[in-house]
């Protein structure tokens, strides 16, 4: 009887050990299998936020053509924009735009990587602008593009006032408007400028002066955008849109003879930037002096009478015609206008959000 005992105690050890091993077994696996799938969830999430991410980038980059085509296009794999960071997790995405044969045409793609994984969206889209046209239906006096690509000529789109450069004025430079091939000059503060002759036709009691620019910097004191003197006091000019330092900032400045005196008018507000397109807009009502920065009111001075006129005082752009190296613009300057009226600040603020571009999803991908 004993050794019975004995023998089933042995047995019911062995049962214990093998219902042991076995749990052992079935736990070490229901760990991997949870493991597993932990990992798959992960992967899963990880996929899902990194397409969210690409499909949010790729609006990002919509947006960014839509407000300047020259920030994106040309943009490659390995020479992307970004990474531009979603939150504080470090998931991040880049854009870049792949070659299209079509015209103002592009592949724009967003790469995202979140938790490790990476998802790419892509987008074929259309660029355009009508921003020339919605300008020349304002009736300029003279419309200077400054998009030329090689010689000599800048053009007056109205055929009244065809310019000159002069002193080697860079061209085929970025221009000022997003969704447009039109290109712009680049002035290198010291000489360069674009000739103009007198702009005759402008007279009365009404006129605009309108420029783009993006400047490299405002190393020169009273640098001219666009300026019609014998010299560089302020009696000297008939008119003039520039920039000039005023306590510590850069701010634009308008002088206008009429009725035989030069009145000046620096902005009282609108500080300029470097690196950054501007439209800075003059006008003359006959009865004031205002000063835009895109198309908002930085400015204002009482002045009356008929705008002075003297056909052997020249005009320049990027410069004073009295010396190319005395008041000489250091950057880009671009669609540059002059009206025989005073456009008002509702066509002035149109103008300035005409240079954004229309986007045309073609595809996604």
């Amino acid at each position: 009887m004993r050794r019975i005992a004995i023998r089933q105690r042995g047995v019911a050890m062995m049962l214990v050990l093998v219902m042991v091993v076995v749990a052992s077994i079935l736990g070490m696996c229901y760990l991997s299998v949870t493991t597993v799938k932990l990992a798959s969830t992960e992967n899963l999430l990880g996929a899902s936020r990194a397409r969210y991410l690409a499909e949010s980038g790729l609006q990002h980059g919509l947006f960014l053509l839509r407000t300047g085509s020259d920030a994106l296009a040309g943009r490659t794999a390995d020479d992307s924009a970004g990474p531009f960071y979603a939150d504080g997790t470090g998931d991040s995405y880049v854009l870049y735009t792949e070659p299209d044969p079509a015209p103002l045409t592009y592949v724009l793609a967003a790469k995202a990587t979140a938790n490790g994984m990476t998802r790419t969206s892509r987008a074929r889209i259309q660029l355009s602008n009508d921003y020339r046209n919605r300008l020349m239906a304002l009736g300029p006096l003279s419309y200077w593009r400054l998009g030329e690509v090689g010689g000599t000529a800048a053009n007056d789109q109205t055929g009244r006032n065809p310019g000159q450069y002069e002193c080697g004025v860079q061209l085929a430079r970025p221009g000022a408007i997003a969704g447009d091939l039109d290109q712009a000059a680049g002035f290198d503060g010291t000489d360069d400028h674009v000739e103009l002759g007198n702009v005759h036709g402008l007279s009365g009691a009404a006129a605009t002066f309108l420029v783009w620019f993006k400047a490299d910097d405002f190393s020169v004191n009273n640098a001219r955008l666009i300026s019609k003197s014998a010299g560089t006091v302020a009696d000297d000019h008939y008119w003039m849109l520039g920039t000039i330092r005023y306590e510590d900032e850069i701010r634009l400045c308008f002088r206008l003879k009429a009725n035989g005196s030069t009145a000046t008018l620096i902005a009282g507000g609108g500080a300029l930037s470097t690196g950054r397109w501007t439209m800075a807009a003059a006008t003359y009502d006959g009865t004031k002096m205002t000063l835009y920065k895109n198309g908002e009111s930085v400015g204002q001075r009482p002045k009356v009478g008929d705008v002075d006129v003297d056909s052997g005082v020249a005009a320049w752009i990027g410069g004073s015609p009295d010396s190319e190296t005395s008041r000489p613009f250091h950057g880009t300057i671009d669609e540059v206008a002059v009206f025989q009226r005073a456009l008002s600040g509702s066509e002035l603020r149109d103008l300035c959000n005409a240079r954004m571009a229309s986007v045309r999803v073609l595809s996604w991908q």
